[in-house]
């Protein structure tokens, strides 16, 4: 019995580190969220949403955008970071699922090399055309395509993958033109330089109710009630498309669990509240949390998905 008793106290002294760091001594200094993508992006707007809601728990959390080559420089700096839970990172399709379809070696495992702490939101996309388009719909946009003197071009980058899956579903041979993230893509989009944007509804749905672009189809199952006009892609013709956008939480492989599980408690507690639902809703995100292990699943089951889909139109890793 007194062994026994010892080797529950031994446990118990080994376990202390951990918790007081997750309960007591976490954090102990500022928390950095990394966002792989530009101001302005979808993974930068949760960010700021997710952190205000979340500092009177963790303290200071700055937003710390690092975009470029697809999402891999801001991925990679939090692969490496200290397993502390000090540098967190906003995970999403394009990052963790997928990367592995547009690189051979894009500097970090997806899976791997993350603690996968929760998502927080889908985000469905919008077929966007340019101001002045000699097409009203997705249908008339691949009709066009396919007899234009001059092939189209759509934006690519952290949407890649989700706009050559429309070009080859639909026949509407198009042309890729690379963004590091979406929001130079629409800029573009609107001068007229490119045809046709796939995005994240949060960087154009204020665009689309301008009146500025021309909404054409919408990923997901639904309209969103802030594009009532824009079908989806089904109503559109084209049933066999339905990726949806995602965005998580991660921190780097072998962070403690109990403040990989301390923040997924929290981001589910913020997600609750109606003003942060509102707030994603507004934006086009569907607020979407889960427990630690659901997510980890979700992201393998993911990555799977998109590099299926991207093998089928036809990507070649680089």
């Amino acid at each position: 019995m007194q062994w026994i008793t010892g080797s529950l106290l031994a446990v118990a002294l080994a376990c202390q580190p951990a918790l007081a760091q997750s309960r007591g001594d976490y954090p102990s200094q500022p928390i950095k969220i990394v966002v792989p993508f530009g101001a302005g992006s979808a993974s930068d707007t949760v960010a700021r949403v997710l952190s205000e809601e979340l500092r009177p728990r963790f303290g200071t959390i700055v937003v710390d955008n690092k975009p470029g080559a697809n999402g891999i420089i801001g991925a990679s700096y939090v692969a490496k970071a200290a397993a502390d839970g000090h540098t967190l990172v906003l995970t999403s399709s394009a990052t963790h699922s997928g990367i592995g379809a547009l690189y051979k070696q894009p500097g970090y495992d997806p899976i791997a090399d993350f603690a996968h702490i929760s998502r927080i939101a889908t985000i469905p996309m919008v077929l966007v055309a340019r101001p002045g388009a000699p097409f009203k719909s997705a249908k008339e946009l691949a009709a066009q395509a396919r007899k234009a003197p001059l092939r189209y071009g759509y934006g690519s980058g952290s949407a890649q993958i989700a706009a050559a899956t429309f070009s080859t579903i639909a026949d509407a041979p198009s042309d890729a033109i690379p963004y590091k993230s979406q929001p130079p893509a629409i800029t573009d989009l609107l001068g007229g330089q490119i045809d046709y944007v796939l995005a994240d509804a949060s960087v154009v749905t204020s665009f689309l109710q301008g009146g500025r672009l021309g909404g054409l189809a919408i990923t997901g199952a639904r309209r969103l009630p802030e594009l009532p006009a824009v079908p989806t892609m089904a109503e559109a013709g084209y049933k066999d498309f339905d990726l949806v956008v995602w965005v998580g939480l991660a921190a780097p492989a072998k962070t403690p669990a109990p403040i990989v599980a301390e923040w997924n408690q929290e981001i589910r507690r913020a997600l609750q509240r109606p003003g942060v639902m509102a707030k994603l809703s507004r934006l086009g995100m569907v607020a979407s949390p889960n427990t630690v292990d659901e997510h980890r699943a979700f992201t393998v089951a993911q990555r799977d998905v998109w590099v299926s889909r991207a093998t089928k139109a036809g990507i070649e890793q680089q």
